[in-house]
């Protein structure tokens, strides 16, 4: 990054390395970004003052790599050190990456070279789960759908399903865009990621997907890192900060309210991930509460249906303070009974078979398909197809429009299935062998995974149908023959039933 008469040049690319007491990975970190088949870049690493040897080692790269920096900063948290990385960066595009995790070696080429092509503002990569040697998307819910459909959005209409990607690493951004609009993260927050690439994406003019894995999101086996923590106290309350502070910021902004309720409710389903620490810890539970409460207080009136009956049915119990029965609840996990009323199915828990006074029922009714109340419990190739039979009430299964998909995860092509017989439970779907064999021949990209595809409100949404979703018995009879070439199987790489060839 020299010129010819000696002076430095700008790089293409600033890398911002947030290091703190992340020795043990931190050599793998940086050798994946000075390994890039993109070498027109800086590495700026912030050390938010590791207790460990991540200082050494920092300082041990300046020494022997020209296009490496090191900060050595009192500790303020990494949302600090994320704004001072931002401040300092000379390229064109930034990038944010976590000091345990790894950049794929195209990675950074692959997102720049879209950049450059598209004039985007934000690129868009895919990431996966880096657990010991083993990748895997297992751990990530809505976000792998969003990644695999390489896309050009030119509207915050539609960001859709990308909405729920609210990391900073798998992306990189034109710096002049983010100096542009003085974005930055929240100082004193955690959970500063989200609010930033959330304002990022409704301000950016183009935000490109680019389908390809690009980043490794470690897994660290001790559960030391910010996300691993997500049921401590203070880490809980840091996420209810995080989430009103993204509910404020859009609140004079009469273009911004649909977006602003879709984070809405995207907030409250992460938050209420921990809602069964409550039985675990008093004193967890007392910050539970008066968090959610908060949350149910600031975002008013919300339709609960897309966030599934079980997360409603705990929302109304904590919005109409019946913590004892949120609680009674939560301690029966598995309770998926329903009865047919009024035309349609509803949750009838044991713990709300004499609800507490004042308990709106409306909030049991299953609008859409949720976790724990369907289940795939057959499958089998018969007749040159591949059958597969879902557990499902028939009106949800009417209502929500819901089909089988074969889903690439490489493009966001899927392949549908045909119900071709509906019961009272039993959804019976079908797709030709020799259809599945010529799509995948036609398709560049892989893995290739089945998901269940419904439709809300004219909003699709997605599940892979990993182990959770499927009968033990279906799972003890797998891998399951397709063809002569390809089979059926459970793989961490899809997290779910994966169409592979024959090993």
């Amino acid at each position: 990054m020299t010129g010819p008469s000696g002076e430095t040049s700008a790089p293409l690319l600033s890398v911002v390395v947030l290091v703190y007491n992340t020795a043990e990975y931190l050599r793998a970190c940086f050798d994946s970004l000075l390994n890039q088949a993109c070498q027109d870049v800086e590495i700026v690493a912030i050390d938010d003052a590791s207790t460990d040897d991540s200082l050494a080692i920092c300082r041990e790269y300046e020494r022997t790599r020209s296009n490496f920096r090191c900060i050595s900063k009192a500790n303020e948290g990494g949302a600090v050190a994320a704004n001072l990385g931002i401040s300092l960066a000379r390229g064109r595009y930034l990038a944010l990456v976590d000091s345990d995790d790894v950049v794929t070696p195209q990675g950074y080429a692959r997102l720049i070279e879209r950049a450059e092509t598209t004039g985007a503002d934000i690129v868009v990569g895919r990431a996966m789960r880096l657990v010991g040697d083993v990748l895997t998307i297992e751990g990530f819910a809505y976000e792998p759908f969003a990644w695999s459909r390489p896309r050009v959005i030119q509207t915050p209409a539609a960001l859709d399903d990308l909405m729920h990607d609210g990391f900073y690493w798998n992306k990189v951004f034109r710096t002049g865009f983010l100096r542009e609009h003085g974005l930055g993260m929240e100082t004193g927050l955690l959970y500063a990621d989200r609010p930033f690439v959330h304002r990022a994406y409704w301000l950016s003019r183009c935000t490109v997907v680019e389908g390809q894995v690009v980043y490794l999101w470690r897994q660290r086996p001790a559960g030391d890192s910010i996300t691993q923590r997500k049921a401590q106290v203070g880490n809980f309350r840091d996420r209810i900060r995080s989430a009103r502070l993204e509910w404020t910021q859009y609140a004079d902004e009469p273009l911004a309210q649909l977006y602003r309720r879709a984070i809405a409710l995207s907030n409250l389903q992460r938050a209420l991930q921990v809602a069964p620490e409550v039985l675990v810890s008093e004193e967890f539970c007392e910050a539970f509460i008066e968090g959610m409460s908060e949350l149910i207080a600031d975002f008013g009136p919300l339709d609960l249906a897309p966030v599934g009956v079980r997360r409603s049915t705990y929302l109304t119990l904590i919005h109409q303070g019946h913590v004892s029965a949120l609680k009674h609840l939560l301690q029966t996990p598995n309770d998926c009974r329903v009865e047919q009323r009024d035309g349609a199915t509803h949750w009838a828990p044991a713990a709300l078979a004499s609800p507490p006074a004042g308990f709106d029922s409306s909030a049991l009714q299953i609008e859409i398909p949720t976790l724990g109340f369907f289940a795939l419990t057959r499958i089998s190739v018969e007749g040159g197809q591949l059958r597969m039979t879902l557990d499902l009430p028939a009106d949800v299964q009417q209502r929500a429009d819901v089909c089988l998909t074969l889903w690439s995860f490489g493009s966001g092509e899927e392949l549908p299935f045909t119900l071709y017989e509906s019961g009272a439970r039993d959804q019976r779907f079908a797709l030709p062998c020799r259809v599945i064999d010529e799509w995948m021949g036609r398709q560049h990209d892989g893995p290739f995974g089945l998901a269940l595809r419904y439709r809300y409100r004219g909003q699709i949404a997605r599940y892979r149908l990993g182990r959770s979703l499927i009968d033990p018995a279906v799972i003890a009879q797998l891998p399951v023959a397709i063809t002569s070439a390809l089979q059926l199987e459970l793989t961490p790489e899809t997290g779910a039933l994966t169409v592979t060839t024959h090993p």
